[in-house]
């Protein structure tokens, strides 16, 4: 049996769609380590790099929010409104649908994603950007630290989503 076209469809592009963000997130992931290195080794970053990192700690949390939401689109076929969406997005990813999809993030991170997402949100809507060395350097350590969890449940999901297709296409 040879499921319906258009849902084949929408679950091979989000397969896709979410490899781009995990190679995104690894990115981000890799080049902020590097810094943090650097920041060890020289007991600190200039401004232009520690702007870097705040950059890649935004840019992180931003491609893991866009995974989750196109997961809550075309598989939960639910995106949350309204001025609390953005938590209450980890949270509907923290929960897993039987027979829909596995969890997508860890209960264990939730409050370590919650401080990214309130650190993305001071940064995107700083109007002057006057970064605490310390606070930046926590998150990029948080981001570093939460990784491996993020991607173990973007990997979990893939995977689902593949035994979902060729189950869909037999």
């Amino acid at each position: 049996m040879v499921g319906e076209p258009a849902t084949l469809s929408r679950l091979a592009r989000l397969a896709l769609e979410l490899d781009v963000e995990r190679e995104a997130l690894d990115a981000r992931r890799e080049e902020t380590a590097e810094l943090l290195e650097r920041w060890e080794a020289e007991r600190g970053l200039p401004r232009a790099e520690l702007v870097l990192v705040a950059t890649n700690v935004h840019g992180y949390y931003t491609a893991l929010e866009t995974a989750l939401e196109r997961i809550a689109r075309v598989v939960d076929d639910h995106v949350p409104a309204g001025p609390g969406w953005h938590a209450e997005l980890l949270a509907q990813m923290r929960v897993e649908v039987p027979s829909l999809r596995p969890a997508v993030v860890a209960a264990s991170i939730l409050p370590e994603l919650h401080e990214l997402r309130r650190f993305r949100h001071f940064f995107r809507n700083a109007y002057v950007l006057e970064l605490d060395p310390a606070r930046v350097r926590a998150q990029a350590e948080r981001l570093v630290e939460i990784h491996p969890s993020v991607r173990k449940g973007l990997a979990d999901l893939r995977e689902h989503l593949d035994d979902v297709i060729r189950e869909l296409t037999r």
